[in-house]
């Protein structure tokens, strides 16, 4: 089987090795490594161009792919996927219209409203800078305020009402800002910015699959934003990602798994419903387990997240497989085999990501990969070509570092394959991914009672606030 493999990163890396028994062909703005060698490997050939609708179709046309595999939202939100399907090939990657899912937050938020998805949160949209400051600076509660569309998840301010002596100057410096975050999305004829009601808890994410009929909920993961150690710094794509032990992570319970997928579960019939699409491909659901509502959600993926996809994958056997039954409709009878180990990953950066991309950019990398594996790791490239037999930066998260197994042990192997790593410039990395487990389960437990309580009382996702003006949602 031929199989033609669309993106750049890490995330395209770990797809593409698990697609390793078939031709990968891969399209990339530059050559990964990691993708290369799984192309080369399986005699595939290896395309480089801008990712957009118009060079997909001419690939497709020349080498006639039995499958599609998309790995970045991007190519989702301009419609690539769609180019397959015209073809009546079968593609792993959502539609352009079910994509919206994620591409619009304001979009995911008011689907969640109309169909009374569970996890919702009350938000205001806004498209006008004047508008959304005037909300911000008379709202007498904490605030999440963020771009209204994809961001890659840049923009997002929290301003938190604990400190009511700030509350004036807190409100004026958040009002200042939302030029910023407006800029960061202005599609036309669309808000640019949403005002969400802040909510606080431990972060995870649930990732499935959907083939149109058939939905596989995946073992959960977590990935850490903040770009420096101890969770400080600006946020991020994700400086590293754990998952596991079994489905689950050391601070969600069953019930709390199951709640979770049964909110993805119906969002995805809610897209279904809205565009007249079948949904094909993965979902995730960015969660918070908040005292509100349990599991409540921050936003959707219409793909997999990254670095969550390296700390999924490698603990899913036969997940190639799995891949292939989700764009050809057969999921229903998928045996979905994982690894009861968790896994860790270190995502490694060059000096200036991610502020400076340009100082993150053009320096050399050389990489032990051989002796990495050796002592029971992987690595995935991420933003790091191959150009004229050298590693060089692109600017962003250049490795992912992965290995199973105990969270101690595991932190101890990465230790040791960093110094298999050498470069021009001060690689960045947080080694204190995976040792927040406790801090979180006491956070955990706390919004556990939080919201169990209400659920007894029967006020669960009731929310109560008080503004000068009043009605303001």
């Amino acid at each position: 089987m031929k199989i033609l493999v669309v993106g750049d990163g890490a995330r395209e890396n770990a797809l593409a090795k698990s697609l390793s028994s078939h031709k990968v062909f891969a399209l990339s703005s530059y050559i990964n490594p990691g993708i290369k060698e799984v192309v080369d490997s399986t005699q595939g050939e290896y395309f480089l161009g801008e990712i957009t609708p118009e060079e997909v179709r001419k690939i497709i046309s020349r080498i006639n792919p039995d499958m599609g595999v998309i790995g970045p939202e991007d190519p989702l939100f301009r419609g690539v996927s769609d180019e397959f399907r015209k073809e009546g090939i079968p593609v792993f990657g959502a539609s352009k219209k079910n994509a919206r899912i994620e591409e619009s937050k304001v979009w995911a938020r008011w689907l969640m409203w109309k169909y009374e998805i569970p996890g919702r949160l009350r938000y205001k949209a806004f498209s006008t800078m004047e508008e959304a400051a005037k909300f911000i600076s008379e709202y007498g509660g904490s605030l999440a305020v963020k771009p209204a569309g994809q961001a890659g998840g840049k923009g997002v301010k929290v301003i938190a009402d604990i400190q009511a002596y700030l509350s004036r100057d807190k409100r004026q410096a958040m009002a200042k800002s939302v030029n910023e975050i407006g800029s960061y999305y202005n599609k036309e004829g669309e808000p640019k910015i949403i005002v969400e009601e802040k909510v606080d808890g431990p972060e995870y994410t649930l990732h499935a699959l959907s083939d149109g009929s058939t939905i596989l909920p995946l073992p959960l993961a977590q990935d850490y934003k903040n770009a420096y150690q101890d969770g400080i710094g600006p946020e991020t794509g994700g400086m590293g990602s754990i998952s596991g032990p079994g489905f689950l992570l050391p601070f969600i319970n069953q019930e709390e798994y199951d709640g979770t997928f049964d909110i993805v579960r119906k969002t995805v019939s809610a897209v279904e419903k809205e565009t007249g699409e079948s949904y094909t491909g993965a979902i995730a659901g960015q969660m918070i387990l908040t005292g509100l509502w349990g599991p409540t959600v921050i936003e959707y993926y219409s793909r997999f997240g990254d670095p969550e996809a390296s700390a999924i994958i490698p603990r899913i056997q036969d997940f190639g497989d799995l891949i292939e039954r989700t764009a050809t409709g057969h999921l229903s009878n998928a045996k979905l085999r994982v690894d009861e180990r968790p896994s860790l990953v270190w995502a490694v950066s060059p000096l200036g990501y991610p502020l400076d991309r340009k100082l993150a950019s053009g320096h050399k990398v050389s990489i032990d990969v051989p002796k990495i594996r050796e002592i029971g790791c992987d690595v995935f490239f991420g933003s790091i070509a191959l150009e004229e037999n050298s590693l060089v930066t692109k600017g962003s998260r250049a490795l992912e570092l992965v290995c199973l197994g105990d969270f101690e042990e595991s932190r101890r192997k990465l230790m040791k394959s960093l110094s298999f790593i050498e470069s021009d410039v001060k690689l960045i990395y947080r080694n204190d991914i995976g040792s927040t487990i406790l801090e979180q389960e006491e956070k955990a437990e706390i919004v556990r009672y939080t919201y169990t309580s209400r659920k007894k009382r029967g006020t669960l996702g009731v929310s109560a606030d008080w503004s000068p003006n009043g009605g303001l949602w």
